[in-house]
Formats: structure tokens, sequence, C-alpha cells
């Protein structure tokens, strides 16, 4: 039972209180830790590590582990161990004195044997080959028997023939074999077909000799016609003429009035053969075609055991009847099952007293090595414990994976896209929870579909936490690399827009900028040059559609001389223009040495509000959204803040000790800006010296 005064250690980090696993006295107290103070409440089995062991900690295989199945894996492990601290080897290496109970040591012991080891530890491996050697033994415990189970040849046929009827159950070694539960099947279905059997030989003993097999299905496809034939002829009786058939004859003559075809319908409406006042049906009448075949089948087999005439009556054919409804209800009472695919012969010899005795023997030897089974299989499961358990706590109860390594559970794998490596990917497998919760997470989210030359197909997605999202769009193409190291190939389908670093955000007026103006500019171009389309198309209608003038009658055109208020206008603007420059250069200059403050503060006042914003929101990034849209269920809130963040996404750089040559022979030709730049400085200090700006200046440096 744990301490109940076990002493805590807890970490803030991911924006909630974090419990510290540090010894294994941590671990078995994990049973009075408050739920609410666990990362996780629920984990999908359908991770790409660990499956295995997910699987086995999932105890009603409802594909999610919970509070209640680690509590009692951790259980399991206290009853195996007799420290928990040895799960922070985290191998599956175990060493005969880790064992509390004798079974576990025993099991030990036993593994290495099979597997032809030393006993002073065993590990999974050994264990795996232990279990596969001894799955291939003829008893292994499962209470299955295979043929090469028995010494004796004549058990081994029987097992194998009843094997071979179906009645069978998978071997530990993977070849078929006989449980007992089989083996009371077979037996119970071998004696209800010997009884079925026998009944039908006493039934066939009251019956004349005749193959009534061969006979019944002519005689099932035929009886309802011969008793609607004599239904027919007691009422032609009871009319008492001959004249009653006279509406029949008229149907037969309507239906020869074209050849009738096999199969016809209008040949079911007509009787077997033409109804008789004495009841009497002729065995070598003209019948009905549909019937004609059964009719020569039937009679041909029944005249001379039933010792019939030229003709049946009504209780003649009811007798024959009867004979043949009993064998048709013995023939329907059959047994479906595998024994009645068998002999008569083979099943009396199998039924024997010795021979199923033999078998149960065989049987209940098997049965007897099943402590040993069940103890290599426990040994097998405390072992992945061992060895995953405190990786598997570590994502659940803390994120000490996430956060401490960067390999939680539930990272999929990495995406290569952009000059850029993205370490935190998830594999979507409920893109409509995706679309719902994505937009709580406040991260830069990238979804895409991968896939495979083989033909695998799936969906990913991936954080972007660092860098910029400018190149980032729908149909970009990446490569993929899952944690099984197998590459996909990545398209991008959807990006959801959230901010990326503060970098970002400070550039990003400046670049809306030069957008709007490439856009503005762009917008102009594009209108002038329509309209100078225009203008030629205009000229060249007029050209083709006038008459051509003489250099005579050509008008002369006058230009128009400037006008004064056009000239006064242009003025008074480069006057505007030159007195806010002047102004502006006049308040930064006045500000003396504070002047590089007052360039940052502008700066600030430009991209200020873009970072701030980003800041709140890069602050607000959480990675629980996405896992709930998983099927986790995580109890606060996962931050990835900016420092965590830039770690989750790696930029290209260049190798260390690189060297790397700047002369690129197809660069644009550069223009010699700084000579620019210097000669505009020098400009406006000589402006500013001739206005005076620079005195207060000078006379500052002079004290």
């Amino acid at each position: 039972m744990a301490d109940k005064t076990h002493t805590w250690r807890f970490r803030r980090i991911g924006g909630m209180d974090q419990v510290v696993l540090k010894t294994g006295d941590d671990i078995a107290a994990l049973t009075e830790l408050d739920p609410k103070l666990w990362v996780a409440l629920a984990m999908p089995t359908s991770q790409h590590q660990c499956r295995e062991t997910l699987a086995l900690l999932d105890i009603d295989n409802d594909g999610k582990v919970r509070v209640p199945e680690l509590l009692r894996a951790i259980a399991r492990c206290q009853e195996a161990f007799s420290n928990l601290d040895v799960l922070f080897d985290e191998t599956s290496a175990i060493s005969m004195e880790m064992p509390r109970n004798e079974n576990l040591r025993t099991s030990c012991a036993y593994a290495a044997e099979l597997a032809g080891v030393s006993a002073d530890s065993v590990d999974l491996k050994t264990v795996e080959l232990a279990s596969s050697r001894y799955s291939g033994k003829p008893f292994n415990g499962d209470g299955v028997i295979v043929p090469g189970s028995s010494v004796d040849e004549a058990r081994a046929s029987s097992i194998s023939m009843i094997i071979g009827a179906g009645y069978q159950t998978q071997d530990s070694s993977g070849a078929p074999g006989l449980s007992q539960a089989n083996l009371e099947a077979f037996t119970a279905d071998a004696k209800a077909f010997l009884a079925w059997s026998d009944a039908g030989a006493a039934l066939l003993k009251s019956l004349p000799d005749i193959r009534f097999d061969a006979v019944l299905p002519a005689y099932q496809a035929i009886a309802p016609a011969i008793d609607d034939y004599f239904r027919r002829c007691a009422v032609l009786g009871l009319a008492g003429n001959q004249e009653a058939l006279k509406d029949l004859s008229a149907q037969m003559a309507a239906i020869l009035a074209a050849p009738p075809s096999e199969g016809d319908a209008s040949l079911q409406k007509l009787p077997l053969a033409l109804p008789r006042a004495d009841g009497l049906l002729p065995l070598d009448a003209a019948f009905n075609p549909l019937f004609s075949d059964a009719a020569a089948i039937l009679f041909s087999a029944l005249k001379t055991p039933y010792a019939l005439g030229s003709t049946i009556d009504r209780s003649a054919w009811a007798a024959l009847a009867a004979d043949m409804d009993r064998y048709a209800d013995w023939i329907s009472q059959r047994p479906n099952s595998g024994a009645g695919n068998l002999s008569k012969e083979a099943l009396f010899s199998t039924l024997t007293e010795t021979t199923i005795d033999a078998i149960r023997a065989l049987i209940e030897k098997d049965l007897a090595e099943a402590p040993r089974a069940q103890g290599l299989r426990e040994l097998r499961d405390i072992l992945i414990l061992k060895r995953d358990l405190l990786k598997v706590l570590r994502n659940f109860v803390s994120m000490d994976e996430f956060y401490g390594r960067h390999k939680g559970l539930f990272q999929s794998g990495r995406l290569y896209i952009d000059g850029r490596e993205l370490e935190l990917c998830l594999e979507v497998r409920n893109p409509a929870a995706h679309a719902t919760l994505a937009g709580f997470s406040a991260i830069c989210l990238l979804y895409c579909d991968i896939a495979r030359t083989s033909g695998e197909k799936a969906s990913i997605v991936a954080a972007l936490t660092a860098g910029a999202a400018d190149r980032v769009y729908a149909g970009r193409n990446g490569i993929y690399f899952d944690e099984d190291g197998k590459d996909w190939n990545a398209t991008i389908t959807k990006v959801v827009i959230q901010p990326v670093s503060i970098r970002e955000a400070f550039l990003s007026p400046y670049k809306w900028l030069a957008r709007t103006i490439e856009e503005l500019a762009a917008k102009r171009a594009g209108a002038a040059e329509a309209n100078r389309q225009n203008q030629l198309k205009d000229i060249a209608q007029k050209t083709v559609e006038q008459p051509t003038k003489t250099a005579q009658a050509v008008e002369q055109v006058v230009p128009k001389k400037i006008d004064v208020g056009t000239v006064a206008a242009i003025g008074v603007a480069l006057g505007s223009i030159g007195a806010m420059i002047t102004s502006i250069l006049g308040l930064f200059i006045g500000m003396g040495v504070w002047m590089p403050i007052g360039f940052v503060a502008v700066f600030l006042l430009i991209s200020g509000p873009s970072m701030i914003l980003a800041a709140i929101k890069l602050r607000r990034r959480d990675l629980s959204p996405l896992l709930n849209a998983e099927g986790w269920a995580i109890n606060g809130s996962l931050k990835l803040n900016i420092p965590f963040g830039v770690t989750l996404s790696h930029l290209a750089q260049l190798p260390p000790n690189s060297i790397r040559t700047m002369n690129d022979p197809y660069a644009p030709k550069r223009k010699p800006w700084g000579l620019y730049i210097a000669a505009l400085i020098v400009a406006l200090l000589a402006v500013a010296w001739l206005l005076g700006w620079l005195k207060p200046v000078i006379a500052l440096f002079a004290r």
C-alpha cells in the first residue's frame, strides 16, 4: 500500500503543474494522487510508439487507456518486483534478484533453459525465443493437441480425421489442432449422424426396394400437379358432364395458336393431363410439357415396386405419396455437421471408448503444461511493462517525454518542407474534430495528405512554430518521415494561419506595404497598358476608315501653352512636400543625441501593434485541442511558448566550418546604393547647415 505521507514534487511547465516521477516510490504512490492533477485522463492506443504496451494496458479493449488501467499495471509491477526503481532503466532485461515471487523466477529460469542462454538475466528477446520453442512442442499448455502429440499412428490418424472434418482450433504453434470442445462437438455430432443413419435404415426396410434418393426430386417436382389433377377429376365427376371441359379445351386451343415455349406461363395454368370423370390417371397419358419428364422418371421407377397397371387412382397415389413423404422427412432431418461427411466405418472406429479416452488423455496432458505456458506469457507481459511503462506514465501522468525530449507518444514523425524541419506532427484520424478544435490551439498548422508508392495513404497535421509562413501554401510538396523511418510524399491541403514568431510580426507591416505598393503599381501599369492599347486601336481604325489627306488639308495642331495657374499649383505642391520633409528632418535633428531613439520609436509605432498581438497569440498556443481532437482527454493546457516552440521547428543552417562563396554569377547587377545614400546624407547635412539646424548639435558637443 502506498505511503499516505508521500512527498510529491511538481514543476510548472506547459502552463500547468506536472508531477515529477523520479523514484519507484513516486510511481507506487500514484494510486493516491488526485486524477485531476494528471495531465491526461485517457489516451488512445493508436499511437506510433509503444503500440504493444498500450494494447496490453487496454484491458477492456475499447481502444483507450484510462487511469484505472494504468493503476492496475502499476499494481501488477508491484506484485512482480520488489522495488519499482527497476522501471527507470527502461529496458526489458530482468535479473534473478529482481522478481518478488518465486513463480516469476521459475519462469525466468525456464525461459533461459529453453532459449539456451545464461539464467542470470533474461530479456524480451530471450523470452520470445523461449515461447516460440515452447509453442512448437507437442504439449504446450494451450489445451490443443495436434496429430504429432500422439506416438500411436492410429490415434494420430483419428486426430487428423477429426481436424479434417472441421473440428479444429489453432494451436500455439500456428498449426490446426483439436481441443476438448472440438472433441465433444465431434462426438455429439457423430452420434447424432449415426442415429439418423440407423433411423433411415429402419425406414427403408419398411418401404419398397427402390432408389428413393434418385426418385425423390422427380416426386417433389410433380406431386402438386398430380394432387391438382385428382381434384379436377373430382370436380368433373361432380359435374357429370363432359361439357365442363369446354373452357379447358378453349384455353388449350388459345395456347396452341402460338408455339408455346418451355416454361411458358400459360402452361402453368393447365393441369397435368385432361381430367377424367372416372378419376384415373393413365400412366402413359399425354402430360403437360412442364411435368412430362418428371412423370416419366417417377412412374417408370414406381410402376413395378407398387404393382401399378396402366392407370393409378387417388387412393394408390395417396399411399405412394405417403411413402415418399416419409423418406423426404427423414432426409430433411439429416444433421448438418462435419461428422456427416465421414464414412460410417470411420465414425464407428473413432467413437470407440478406447479412442475417445486416449484423445482426452492427450488433451489433459497438454493442459497440465498450462502453468508453464501462463508463466511464460506473464513473464513476457512483465518485461514489456518494465521497458515501456515509465514512458507511458511520462506521457500520461505528466508530459516529461514531450517537454524534455521532444518524444511524445502522440508525435508521429517529421515533416521536411520549405527549408525547415517540423518536429511536432500528429496523424489525423478524425478530420471533423480537427476542423472544430484546430482554431483553439492558436498554432500555425499545416494539414497534409501523405502517400507512399506502395499505395498507403494517411493525413497528418504539422505545427509551424518558428520562422515565417510566407511561402507556405496549399499544394506545396514536402517529405514526411514517420517514426518507423519510412518516407512519405506530403502535400499541404490546408493551412491554419496563426502568428509564428515576433520577427515575422515586426516585418509584417513593411511586407504588407511592399505588397500593397506592388499591387497598386501593377494595377496602374495594367490600366496604363490597357489605355495605350485602346489608343493604338483607335488610331489604327481611323487610319483604315478615313481617306488619306493631303499635307495641305491636315489641320495643324497648335500646342497649348502652360497655364499660369497650373504652374502655381505645382509650385504650391512642391513647397508643401518640401515643408513636410523639412519639418520631419527638423524634428529628428532637433532631438540631438536622442535621434536614434526617435527612429526606434517610429519603428515601434509602425510594428508595435502587430508585435503585441502576435505575442499575445503566441502565449496562447496550446497543444491540448489537437490531442483532444484525436481522442485524448487532456486535463489542462499544454502551452507551446516562444522558446519551446523554436525547438520544435528547425530552420535550414549551413554546417559548421562550411565555406561560402558569395559571388553569384547569375545575381542581378547591383546599383551603388551606398554611394547614393552617402550623397543624400551629405546633401541633407549641407541643407541643415545652411538652415542653421546643426548649430545646437555643434554647441552641445562643444560643451
